[in-house]
Order: structure tokens, then sequence, then C-alpha cells
């Protein structure tokens, strides 16, 4: 007789749940984690079969490459890293060349390269800093080993760089062929969701209301998200063909967004600022303009699968509205010929307004669609090849980056000098993988202080390892079986963005602590005397951040500040017209997200920063627009007096900010409007007409932005400068 099946009790039902919920949405972090493990693995079995003497190196150079888990990251950080170790590598023969016998000058000279490299790490942007970082503490890892037997460099500099090309090669071909998450998905999926934010950010400067700082904030998000997507386009190239070929494409995006995004906000700025000097029935009248181009707007766009051929109606549509805003134009004067001739002007320059963020948004649009278009070539037709602007940090701060980094690494060899400490080798080389890893991140000081905690976990780790665990294995597969634990535990914890940095930091150093040598040395002194240096190195490095310039204080935030400031001062007021605005939108591109970044601190609220940040962007581009309109415009013969007036009083502004240098710049702009108010002997919608009421428009553009935000921070900027 047969017993009925047993009734589940409802705990086990609720566990098994639980964990099926949790392997569901952690899917994709335990895959990654098993692809880790793997790589690690296999570079550890390749260099023991190869007899190379630090399996190590091919095990650390895997864990760094396996935080992303996309292969395009992978392949871009791998091959920049290659780059890196072969320049640290040579730069470690120069050294031994040079001072073979002289400790001093030899570390003396090491922490001013070391400071080099993070210089170069902190100017330049994307994986060509990763590439300074690796020059930077490569150069230790190959030369301090050997300095107390130099003829020993040039064994290291093979070993090391054989083991670090077996753990490129092996990441790179585990995260490609293993369950490949490619970076192409990836940057189509979150351009069409930044796409659609977007696109709710236009409908609200066209229609909506809402504060202020409130806006600044929402941009300042979209223009971090915007430099997120160009990293990943630095990446997508490496791994996809298809995208190489549109990498013209990303490019001008990136330059085509901060221009949508400074029309649209100077949008929402002018309705606020007509709402406010003239009456209800001309600022409803402007909106009702506004609103039908809100009214082409999509609500939202799929991320996953966008429909291109509604966008492509989009693009139609907008066309067919800028087709007639000659006839609204000539509509609204018509319907403002009774009203005030200030207020007349003002509201007349809403069309060209108008119009600007229109072919902006066009061209924006038609990129968007030409980059998931399935051939180049039929949505390419209209644009032009991106000139390239090489963007690079405020020199200010890469020099103190680079200075701070060689006070790390000297006070460190001063401290190895003083005390005899033969493991000091390591802190000094602990110190330099500290400040060159993070001297390219938003919060380094903090970073340190992570990976003090994961480097900390990992020394524990490895004493288990090396004392109760190692002794007792025979064979690679009890090792491999070993090792894996301890992996998968790193792995998962960099997964997540508050855990990363410990959990990379606990990967790095369990396999730097781990002893795994060919042969295997077993010395308890040694690996206490590696876990102690390791400590101290990047405890300096910690200290250093925070003391020496600290990247996150007042210092930094005022140089991007007067960077920012000088940008608008000099280049768009000064510089020659011919690529001048690439310049312009490169350079403000970087320093407003670098501003935007910034903490809030008592000289520089959120408020304060993101006026300078939008009067930057608007007035800056509102006198490249207004230098090269007066090219072809039918101005008096007195035009060039007031250009010259409005330029230097600008400068001014921007160069001493203060109330009364504002004021001159807003009364240049006025006199200059005054100028140039049409006159009877020029006809309506003729082709000089169109001419000056564009210009009107960019001294408008400067006007509005002067008054609505640097004239307000007059009473302000002489204590925050």
């Amino acid at each position: 007789m047969s017993t009925p099946p047993a009734i589940c009790p409802q705990w086990y039902t609720a566990i098994i749940s639980a964990l099926r919920q949790y392997l569901h949405e952690d899917k994709g972090r335990l895959i990654h984690v098993l692809k880790t493990v793997l790589a690690v693995l296999l570079s550890t079995g390749i260099s023991m079969r190869l007899e190379l003497a630090a399996p190590r190196t091919a095990m650390v150079s895997v864990v760094i490459l396996m935080m992303h888990q996309h292969s395009g990251m992978v392949m871009a950080r791998g091959f920049y890293r290659g780059l890196g170790m072969v320049v640290g590598n040579l730069a470690a023969l120069l050294l031994f060349a040079l001072f073979p016998q002289e400790r001093v000058l030899f570390l003396a000279v090491l922490s001013v390269w070391i400071g080099l490299c993070v210089w170069g790490a902190a100017s330049y942007r994307n994986y060509q800093s990763y590439g300074f970082v690796l020059a930077g503490y490569a150069t230790c890892i190959a030369a301090l080993p050997a300095i107390d037997h130099p003829y020993g460099i040039l064994d290291n500099v093979v070993t090391g760089l054989s083991e670090v090309s077996i753990g490129i090669l092996c990441a790179s071909l585990v995260s490609a062929l293993i369950f490949p998450l490619h970076v192409r998905d990836m940057l189509l999926r979150v351009g069409a969701s930044h796409f659609s934010r977007f696109l709710g950010f236009m409908r609200t400067a066209l229609t909506g209301k809402l504060d202020p700082l409130e806006l600044g904030r929402i941009q300042f998000a979209m223009i971090a998200e915007r430099a997120q997507l160009e990293n990943l386009r630095s990446a997508a190239v490496f791994e996809d063909p298809d995208l190489r070929l549109r990498n013209d494409i990303m490019t001008r995006m990136a330059s085509e967004f901060l221009d949508v995004a400074a029309r649209f906000h100077l949008l929402y700025e002018f309705r606020r600022r007509l709402r406010a000097s003239a009456r209800s029935d001309v600022a409803d009248n402007v909106d009702a303009l506004f609103a039908q181009l809100a009214a082409l707007l999509s609500d939202r766009i799929d991320p996953a699968r966008p429909d291109l051929e509604h966008l492509r109606q989009c693009d139609e549509a907008l066309t067919v509205l800028l087709d007639r805003l000659p006839g609204l134009q000539a509509d609204q004067r018509h319907a403002l010929m009774d009203k005030d001739a200030a207020i007349r002007q003002l509201a007349e320059s809403a069309v060209p307004h108008l119009e600007n963020a229109t072919v902006s948004l066009r061209a924006y649009l038609r990129d968007f669609i030409a980059l998931r278009a399935a051939n180049v070539a039929q949505d390419q037709a209209h644009v032009q090849r991106p000139v390239r602007i090489v963007t690079t940090a405020n020199r200010m701060v890469a020099i103190a980056a680079g200075f701070r980094a060689s006070c790390a690494i000297g006070a460190v060899s001063l401290f190895w000098i003083a005390t005899g400490w033969t493991g000091a080798s390591g802190a000094v080389i602990s110190a330099a993988i500290a400040s060159a890893l993070y001297s390219i991140m938003p919060a380094p000081a903090a970073a340190t202080r992570q990976m003090v905690a994961g480097c900390g976990a990992a020394w524990l780790a490895s004493l288990f390892f090396n004392f109760f665990v190692l002794p007792r294995l025979d064979g690679f597969v009890l090792l491999a079986a070993a090792i894996a634990p301890f992996i998968m535990i790193g792995s998962y914890l960099n997964s997540w963005p508050k855990t990363a940095t410990i959990g990379l930091g606990f990967n790095i150093y369990f396999c730097f602590l781990s002893n795994l040598t060919n042969p295997s040395i077993y010395s308890p002194t040694s690996i206490l005397d590696a876990g102690f240096s390791a400590m101290l190195g990047i405890a300096a490095a910690s200290l250093a951040y925070s003391v020496v310039a600290p990247y996150a204080g007042e210092w930094v935030t005022g140089l991007y500040l007067r960077q920012l400031r000088k940008l608008v001062a000099h280049a768009a007021c000064d510089d020659p017209l011919d690529g001048l605005r690439s310049r312009f939108d490169s350079g403000v591109r970087d320093f407003v997200q670098q501003i935007g970044t910034r903490p809030e601190t008592g000289r520089y609220s959120q408020a304060f920063l993101h006026a300078w940040s939008f009067a930057s962007i608007e007035i800056g581009r509102g006198v490249i627009d207004l230098r090269e309109l007066a090219r072809g415009a039918p101005l008096p013969a007195s035009w060039r007096t007031f250009e010259t007036d409005i330029c230097r009083a600008v400068a001014q502004a921007f160069t001493s900010p203060g109330r009364d240098a504002c004021l001159r710049a807003l009364n240049a702009v006025e006199a200059a409007l005054s100028a140039v108010t049409p006159t009877s002997e020029v006809l309506v919608g003729s082709p000089a007409d169109i001419a000056l009421v564009r210009l009107r428009s960019a001294l408008n553009t400067i006007r509005l932005s002067l008054q609505d935000n640097l004239v307000p921070l007059g009473d302000m900027v002489g204590t925050t400068q």
C-alpha cells in the first residue's frame, strides 16, 4: 500500500520561492562571478604550466579587467593595460640603467615618474587614463623586487609582461566567448532611455513649470548620463565592427546633446522671463507657439526596441514646423503690433529661439535614428564628420593629483630608507597602485578607505589560505577548488556599486598575498610583512588624498569654476571662429560635468554652481552665435563697436565677476539691441529682416542669461572667487 505524498511545509515553500526569485534577479551577477573565477583559474593554470615565477601577477590582471561585466570594456581596458605595462617596464629598465646602486636617487626619480603618470591619468578621459595608471604602478611592480639584485630586472620584465599578457588574454577570451554581455546592447538601451528622459525635459521646458534649481539638477544628471554613454562608446568600438563604422555618429551626438540641452533650457528661461515682464496675453501667445513643438515630441521611447519609423515621422514633422516658422513669425508680429516696443522685441525673439532649438533637436534625432538604422549610409547624407577634440581635465587639478601621488610614494620611500624594513618595498608598490588606480575616481579618498577594508579582509583570508589550506593541497584541481570560493566572494562584492571597491580590493590583494609562486615558498614572516606593507601603502595614499589638495575640497571646485569662466572670457569672446564652437562645446561639457559632481560646500552651493554653469553655456554660445551672425547681417556701420563692447564687457564679467561688471555687460547688450531695431527700409520676411531677427535673438539670449543668472550673483561672487 503506497503512502500519500508528504505536503511540503510552508517554510520550505517560502525558502524555495525566495531562492528562485534571488536566482532570477541575480542571474547576471552570478554568471559574471563564475566567469571571473574561470578566467582566474585559467590564467593560473597556464602560468604554472609555463613555469612562470609568479602566477599571481596574471591573476591580479584578470580580476582588475573582470571588474567590468561587458566584454567590450574588458577588451578596452586590456588593450590599454598592455600598453601601460610595456611603457612601465621600459621605465623600470631605464631606472636601473641610470641608478643601479643609488637607492635614494632611484626612489626619488620613481616618485616623480609615478607623479607624472598620475598627472596623465587625471588629465585624460576614458581609457587613455588607464594606460597612464598602468605605466605608473607597473614600474614599481617590475623594479622594486629587483632593487637589491639589479641584474634580475630583465627576468622581472620578461616574466611580468608574460604573466600580464596571459591575464589579458584569459580575461578577454572568457568575457567574449562565455555568455558574453555586449556593450552594444547596453549602449543602445541606455542611450534610448536617456533620450526618452530627455524628451520629458524638453516638454517641461516648452510647456511645464519647474523650480529652476530642480531643472538644473535634472540637466546635470543628464549631462552625467551622457558622459557615461561616452565611456560605453569608447568600449563598444573594441568589440563591434558595425559600431566602429558608426563611431562618428556617436561622437557627434555628444556635442549635439549639449547643444539641444542649452537651447531648450534657454526656451524655459525665456518663457519664465516673458511671463514675468509682459502681459499674460503675450506670454500665452508665445506658449501656444512653443506648444506646437511640444506636441511633436514622443511621450516615451521603448529602450529595448525604439520605433524608428515613428521617429522618422517626428523628423518629418520637425521639418514641416521649420518650414512654417516664417509664417508664424509674420502672424506673431501682426498680433504684437499694438504692444510696447521692448515687449514686442523680446517676444519676437521667440521664433528664432524656437527655430534654433528645433534645428538642434532634429540633428540629434537624426543621429539617434542613424545609430540604430540597418544601413549606415541611408541616414548619413545630411551630416559631416565631427571635429575631434581631445578633452582634458583642469591642468592644476591634474598637477595636484600628480604631486599628491609623488608625496605618498616619497613618504613611504623615506620610511623604507629610515627604518631599513626589508618588506617596505611592498608598501611602496601598494601606495603606487592606490595612488594611480584611484586618481581617476570621483571620490579617491573614500575609495582608498574602502580599499583598506578590502585589503584587510584579503590579508586575513590569505593567512588562512596559506597556512591551513595550501599545505594540504595536491595538484591543480584541488588548488583551483580552494581558490575559487575566495575569488567568488570578492567578485560578488565587486558587482554591487556600494561594495565594488571593497570587492576589487579583496580580490587584488588576495591574489597578491596568497603567495602563489612557482615553486611555492612557505614563509610566514614574508606573508605577514606583505600584509603589513600593503596596508601601510594604501593608508599612505588615502592620507595623501585627504590632506594634500583634497580632490573633493573647495579649492578644486574653485579651479574648475574659474576654468569654466575662462572658456567664455577668452575662447568665446576672442578666439578665431573656425572650429570655435566644437572646441567650446567640448571644453564646457567636461567642466560642467566636473562641477556638477562637486559636493555642496559652504562657499559653493548647488544653486551657485548651476547659475554659473548655465550662464557659461548660454552666454558663451550666445557670443559665438553673435559673432557668426554678424558676418551676413545688414548691420549699421557702428556695429563693430557694439560687438567689441559686448565681448569686452562679457569677458570682464567672467574674468572679474561682480555686480558692476555684470551690469556693464547687460548695458552693452541693450545698447546693441537698440542699434539693430528694424527700420522701414527692411522688408518684413526678406533675408535682411531674417538676419536681423536672428541677430536680435542672439542678443536676447545673452541678455536673458545675464538677467537670470549673472546679475543675481553680483552680490555673492566677491566671497566665492
